[in-house]
């Protein structure tokens, strides 16, 4: 039993890329190093579900993206795991997702699906001038919402709007533009909390 103790310490710190801060004591360990210890400890025992309660945030982005690479090895090795996570770039990553806001489930679905079903028109609009194109647009009739997203703001439009009307409304803003937008798991998320 301790040998094979002793071997899947050997495997998942070398997976893991924790080996050589073994010797080391936890409290020097950054939080990302920290989150794979704790991960790997609960590997040990072989689970078959794993719950994860946001592991990582406060993680920087390369140690996200590692920690959700080690999630889909994980997988394939049949375990089952369940994650709550604030970003929804991670929630795209899992098979299934349930999203909610105060404690209340707006959906069940995958990922593809939940875009797929976004039934509404999405653009995508930035000028000069960002926060002034913010409060303007979302006060355009045919404008649902309007959030920021990126280096754009993300508009949600219903069956009223018009992007001739829009874009003359807007015509003393510098530098408009309007595109269209492929939905992601946040837009339906913000759709989905306005219902």
């Amino acid at each position: 039993m301790g040998d094979e103790r002793n071997e899947k310490i050997e495997k998942y710190a070398t997976d893991f890329q924790i080996k050589e801060n073994l010797g080391d004591l936890i409290s020097t360990y950054s939080h990302g190093m920290k989150q794979k210890l704790a991960l790997s400890c609960a590997l040990i025992h072989r689970p078959d579900v794993l719950f994860l309660d946001e592991p990582t945030t406060g993680v920087d982005a390369v140690s996200r993206r590692e920690f959700w690479d080690m999630l889909s090895q994980l997988k394939t090795q049949g375990i089952t795991i369940l994650v709550s996570t604030p970003y929804m770039d991670e929630a795209s990553r899992c098979d299934r997702i349930a999203l909610c806001n105060e404690g209340h489930i707006l959906g069940v679905n995958t990922p593809q699906n939940f875009v797929h079903d976004f039934n509404e028109m999405l653009y995508g609009i930035r000028a000069k001038d960002m926060f002034s194109l913010l409060q303007r647009a979302r006060s355009i009739e045919g404008v649902a919402a309007c959030y920021p997203f990126g280096e754009y703001h993300h508009m949600i439009a219903n069956d009223n709007f018009n992007t001739s009307i829009f874009t003359s409304q807007l015509s003393d803003i510098e530098g408009l533009e309007i595109c269209t937008q492929e939905p992601s798991i946040e837009d339906v998320f913000i759709k989905l909390m306005k219902q």
